[in-house]
């Protein structure tokens, strides 16, 4: 008889252990962190450590991409001063997602903005920035793309300016940590839908899709090309692995 009939997981546990050496690999002279046992961080542009992330992962990202010909810019005053002395790394250039599209679960922000034929096949989510209120200079809503069909799905969450709802209420966060920063409540719902056995943001930022990540239980990996923004995802991450050491079934419960 076969050995895989004798042995029906072993090609399983094999590949769990491949997809475990390449989460604690290392490319030569990547700054990066371990945050708990299932949460890993890494210092520098996606293409140095893309070899090294497991095929078998659910990618969940904003990534940066250009709006209009002349691109957005987040420096730009309007009826407040701008927090932010220069806009963050690839902003003013076209986003390919190629790179992406092979993984099994996929889920990209701004996906309206580089549309091409492949995504065709997969489903929306239609995030309501404003829930019917004034929208000022800020944007009504943004389209979310998930690689598995399904109907379109609706998620309203006010996030105008200094006006957000949640945890990025200006009560509780008066900055954001990053200029395109997202609710985590958001990105919880989105984690949710996705089942593989690692998350990965290449874009990390601000660290949000790995915060949802850490409460809901799942083993993630993030990328950011930013020094300081990579300090602020990782003391952030940090924190709330703490926070969930305190308070496991609370944040279970509310997350």
């Amino acid at each position: 008889m076969p050995r895989s009939h004798l042995y029906p997981s072993d090609a399983a546990r094999q590949q769990a252990h491949r997809d475990r050496q390449r989460r604690a690999a290392v490319a030569p002279g990547v700054p990066f962190r371990q945050i708990g046992p299932h949460c890993t961080v890494y210092c520098s542009d996606w293409h140095a450590v893309a070899a090294l992330l497991p095929r078998q992962a659910a990618i969940v990202t904003d990534p940066p991409y250009r709006v209009g010909k002349a691109g957005f810019d987040y420096t730009r005053t309007r009826r407040r001063p701008s927090h932010w002395a220069q806009n963050y790394v690839g902003l003013d250039q076209d986003f390919d997602p190629t790179p992406w599209l092979s993984f099994p679960e996929v889920i990209l922000f701004g996906a309206n903005h580089y549309w091409d034929s492949r995504l065709a096949s997969g489903s929306w989510v239609y995030w309501d920035k404003t829930e019917g209120k004034d929208p000022g200079d800020f944007a009504r809503f943004e389209f979310i793309w998930l690689s598995k069909p399904g109907p379109p799905q609706y998620f309203p969450w006010q996030h105008r300016g200094g006006m957000r709802r949640g945890e990025m209420n200006w009560v509780h966060l008066p900055t954001k940590r990053h200029p395109a920063e997202k609710p985590v409540e958001l990105l919880t719902f989105l984690v949710e839908q996705t089942t593989a056995p690692v998350v990965i943001d290449p874009f990390m930022g601000s660290g949000t899709t790995l915060a949802a990540c850490i409460r809901l239980g799942r083993p993630c990996i993030g990328i950011e090309v930013d020094a300081a923004y990579f300090e602020t995802a990782y003391a952030r991450l940090q924190n709330e692995l703490q926070q969930l050491a305190l308070f496991p079934q609370g944040a279970a419960q509310a997350h």
